[in-house]
């Protein structure tokens, strides 16, 4: 039973399983959410402070905005591929850092997660000082993995003052591989252990192969291993959020009417290729378009085909400044 679970759970290394899990409210907003350039600190909803990273654009005023969201271990220094060359083109670039990653101040909350809405609520508090501080610059998601699920949640909701003009999704896992499902012995296991042991944590030392093919050269071992924001530990409850926001991907993309654009693979070891296009077609969006790199796997900014995916993402967001 030890080595069918720990099979099952490094299947999940990236973006995580087929678990249930209850949501908890969203904790009161305050009367008003801070940010300080200074220390690349702000203030969420609930009080917590989490950093950014900031890339200004070299142009004066910017053009518009651009708001990095990353995957589960990442972090906003994952989005350099933008950062370095984004803001030469008169983008102002932050990188968001989820909270319960490797770069949350608080190192107990690390690998876990009380519920997906916290990570929601991040985003369109985040967003919502981005644009108190750019008033009138046109302001845009760019969610990768995990990050690119948030996005389309929270884009789903709709809320006009945090809306962005539109998002970018990159690698999207909206459904996993058949070769991840879980048969009924499996679910009801880790359902089991989800109900008694919701903070249970599970070390990479203990989850068996994780050679997963991340890029055409590097595995997810490979990439993060020897990364400061690498995390040791998740949290089974922290799965549970993730496979929510999966599960509920379909319903939240009937929802998304703003100018969106997909870039996705034929080679990601989580998502099909035909799982995201099926995806792409319930989003009513009029304004939508999608991009494929046939050579990439699920860090496409980090693969072989980065100079194409930067200036495709670079020429879409430029056609949509006023």
């Amino acid at each position: 039973m030890i080595a069918r679970l720990r099979h099952l759970l490094c299947l999940f290394l990236i973006l995580g399983g087929v678990l249930q899990c209850r949501s908890t409210s969203s904790l009161p907003r305050p009367a008003r959410q801070t940010m300080d350039l200074a220390s690349s600190r702000w203030a969420a909803r609930d009080g917590k402070v989490l950093p950014f990273t900031r890339w200004p654009s070299q142009t004066t005023p910017p053009h518009a905005v651009l708001i990095c969201i990353h995957g589960l271990s990442g972090a906003a220094s994952d989005f350099w591929p933008i950062g370095d060359s984004f803001p030469h083109h008169g983008f102002t670039v932050y990188g968001l850092q989820l909270r319960g990653q490797g770069n949350d101040p608080d190192l107990a909350r690390r690998g876990d997660i009380r519920s997906r809405k916290q990570w929601l609520d991040d985003l369109e508090d985040f967003t919502a000082l981005v644009k108190r501080r750019h008033r009138g610059l046109p302001v845009f998601w760019y969610g990768e993995s995990l990050g690119a699920l948030i996005a389309v949640h929270a884009a789903a909701e709709e809320n006009p003052q945090v809306a962005p003009q539109g998002i970018i999704l990159s690698s999207p896992v909206v459904e996993l591989r058949p070769s991840l499902q879980l048969n009924l012995l499996k679910n009801v296991a880790l359902r089991f252990l989800l109900n008694f042991l919701p903070g249970q944590r599970i070390s990479l030392e203990t989850l068996g192969n994780a050679e997963v093919q991340v890029t055409s050269h590097s595995t997810h071992r490979g990439q993060m291993q020897h990364t400061a924001h690498y995390v040791p530990t998740f949290t089974l409850r922290l799965f549970a959020e993730i496979e929510q926001l999966i599960k509920q991907a379909p319903a939240a993309a009937a929802r998304l009417h703003i100018p969106l654009l997909i870039l996705y693979t034929p080679h990601d070891p989580l998502v099909s290729q035909e799982a995201v296009e099926t995806f792409y077609a319930k989003i009513p969006s009029p304004l939508k378009s999608k991009s494929f790199f046939p050579q990439s796997y699920h860090l496409i900014l980090h693969d072989s085909e980065r100079a194409r995916a930067l200036q495709t993402v670079r020429a879409w967001l430029q056609a949509r400044q006023p």
